[in-house]
């Protein structure tokens, strides 16, 4: 008898409690987005002219930019995913891993790649020996 007294209590609290908690949060404290178009532009121009210098690392940076400053702009998605894949072969290319910061190399890349060793040498196939009738069993 006291534990369902004390159960009902404590539901009753708990639903007191809820319900005086507030429904939603008032809209006026959080702030609308609004796209900065203009940054957006600038940052896809900047994003072009490092592209087009092969600078792919520098132009994602800009793109990325563009994307932040105006969310819904197409163009800045199209050009931000393309830059992120060129940005890739240009780090697959320089083959340094994660060791060098993201920046693009100024000027062109002087390849210095070591001759591969050669290959080992692989013995001669051993000769098969000759099969030899010893007993025919007559099948």
């Amino acid at each position: 008898m006291k534990h369902g007294i004390l159960c009902l209590t404590l539901i009753a609290f708990l639903l007191s409690t809820l319900l005086s908690l507030p429904q939603n949060a008032p809209a006026e404290d959080t702030k609308a987005f609004v796209p900065d178009k203009v940054l957006c532009a600038k940052m896809i121009q900047f994003g072009k002219q490092s592209y087009q210098r092969g600078k792919y690392l520098d132009a994602k940076e800009y793109f990325r930019k563009a994307v932040q400053a105006d969310p819904s702009s197409t163009a800045a998605w199209r050009h931000y995913d393309l830059a992120v894949i060129y940005a890739l072969a240009e780090k697959v290319n320089k083959n340094t891993g994660l060791i060098v910061p993201d920046v693009s190399p100024q000027g062109p890349a002087k390849a210095e790649v070591a001759a591969p060793p050669p290959p080992p040498q692989q013995p001669a196939p051993a000769k098969k020996p000759k099969f030899k009738i010893v007993e025919d069993e007559g099948c």
